[in-house]
């Protein structure tokens, strides 16, 4: 009997994991082999509720998304899913008691993402009983507006001890006003536990008595963390000094998606002596966080996230012309303006010559005029956009790229600024959603598929139909995407 590589399930799984589910389907429809090979990857992971539909594959099935508590026949049909390892939860608008009683029965779960009314007795009691009835959990994302008691919180966190990832989302502040006494001596309890096990922590709370009395002792409880993410203000000041202790010796990927100070950013950053591989944060970043990262940073980082606030193009210019194993950057640069584009350094370059995915969106947004005009000639915003342009042409590794601002014109043919990509010859994904509406013709289509030929993907809200139909002829099996 001949073995391919399909019958090696390894290979095959690492096959299938470059198909996308159109992809799937049309392999199970090649022979009978193929069927039997690529069916299970075909109906591992569903939304809902397409597992009404799958009653004789339910055996395949590893994960069911976007779960709707309100429609419990779907939800009582998983109980027949005999490998069932994944379930995310949407809602929490229906009869929790009830679900909580079926996903009791289904020993196989390994991950879990879900939202409870936890101020109900009967429904805290039960998903205890859930927490002891699950062996193989190792992955909890919960949210709960409302808490129970802290006897309770103690007790599931008991329960979690040997999980790999935990993430706990706790909102309502009234229930602590209830409870004052009893939540601190939760942390108390909290503080006399056995060390946790999770390597990825995600903690968010509106109340600073959560933070203090759960978060904070929680946060010390679990010292392998190795991807951290925190939405609270008063936690990221218990982590500095949890890192200034060396208490988090194997910290290497930190989201800070809450408000934090410049200089309290620049703090933590270094204390982190081991070098993150991975830092997103939510604050503007200005020069004095750049230099923490590059200080003490500069030879680990691997991928950097700026959020909405933003990132001075002053000290973007400073971090990429610092990090040379920079792999992956997102960010948004604050709109431009004279005095931060005469401190960017022209005369060095941006050395992450690695790098895979660059996703900027620059502010342009006190500049109402269009690429190419008279006010755009000579204009800071037309200096900026020039300096990104003239440096992102030298990235060829780059496979996923997106740079958009407000301004019309900005990669039509006339403008210049396209046919400077025309070296980004590993490029796959280009992607022009966060730049305004633009009647792309023939001449870009052309240009994109002549000058890209690793191309398979374009994303635009504003191609038009002879760009889509010209981009198309030249590549067939290239996704256009609205």
């Amino acid at each position: 009997m001949r073995i391919t590589p399909f019958d090696i399930p390894l290979l095959n799984s690492e096959i299938c994991q470059y198909l996308s589910c159109k992809d799937l389907a049309h392999c199970v429809q090649v022979s009978k082999a193929w069927t039997a090979w690529f069916t299970p990857a075909l109906w591992r992971d569903l939304d809902w509720p397409d597992i009404l539909t799958s009653t004789r594959q339910q055996e395949h099935i590893q994960g069911v998304r976007c779960i709707s508590m309100r429609q419990m026949g779907p939800i009582l049909a998983l109980q027949s899913c005999t490998n069932l390892q994944r379930l995310d939860f949407k809602d929490h608008d229906g009869d929790q008691l009830q679900v909580l009683q079926v996903l009791g029965k289904i020993s196989t779960l390994r991950h879990l993402q879900i939202t409870l009314v936890l101020e109900d007795d009967n429904i805290c009691q039960q998903w205890i009983r859930v927490l002891e009835a699950l062996p193989r959990l190792e992955s909890l994302i919960l949210k709960s507006g409302q808490l129970a008691d802290g006897k309770f919180i103690q007790k599931m966190l008991q329960l979690c001890i040997g999980y790999k990832r935990l993430a706990f989302t706790f909102i309502d502040e009234e229930t602590y006003a209830r409870n004052e006494q009893d939540y601190q001596d939760t942390r108390a309890a909290i503080e006399r536990m056995p060390d946790m096990q999770p390597r990825e922590l995600s903690l968010n709370s509106r109340c600073e008595h959560y933070e203090t009395n759960i978060f904070q002792p929680l946060l010390d409880r679990c010292p392998r963390i190795e991807k951290l993410t925190l939405c609270s203000t008063l936690t990221l000041q218990h982590l500095s000094k949890a890192l200034k202790e060396k208490r988090l010796a194997q910290l290497r990927h930190l989201a800070v998606r809450t408000y934090a100070k410049q200089s309290c950013l620049a703090e933590l950053l270094s204390y982190d002596e081991g070098g993150l591989e991975s830092f997103e944060v939510a604050t503007r970043i200005g020069k004095q966080v750049a230099q923490s990262l590059i200080q003490y940073h500069h030879q680990s980082l691997r991928r950097l996230r700026f959020g909405q606030t933003g990132i001075l193009l002053s000290a973007l210019s400073e971090v990429m012309t610092a990090l040379p194993n920079l792999r992956s950057l997102e960010a948004t640069v604050l709109p431009l303006y004279e005095g931060d584009i005469t401190n960017i350094p022209l005369d060095k370059h941006w050395v992450c010559l690695g790098l895979r995915v660059l996703r900027l969106k620059v502010e342009t947004r006190y500049y109402h005029g269009t690429v190419g005009s008279t006010e755009w000639v000579g204009s800071m915003h037309k200096r900026g956009i020039d300096y990104v342009f003239s440096e992102t042409a030298k990235m060829k590794s780059l496979q996923d790229l997106s740079i958009g601002c407000r301004q019309k014109g900005l990669y039509l043919m006339q403008s210049g600024y396209l046919t400077q990509l025309g070296d980004l010859k590993q490029l796959e994904v280009f992607d022009l959603a966060s730049t305004p509406p633009e009647e792309f013709g023939r001449d870009e289509a052309l240009w994109m598929a002549s000058n890209w030929p690793r191309l398979i993907r374009v994303q635009s809200h504003g191609a038009s139909e002879i760009f889509r139909q010209t981009l198309l002829e030249e590549r067939p099996l290239l996704e256009i995407v609205n």
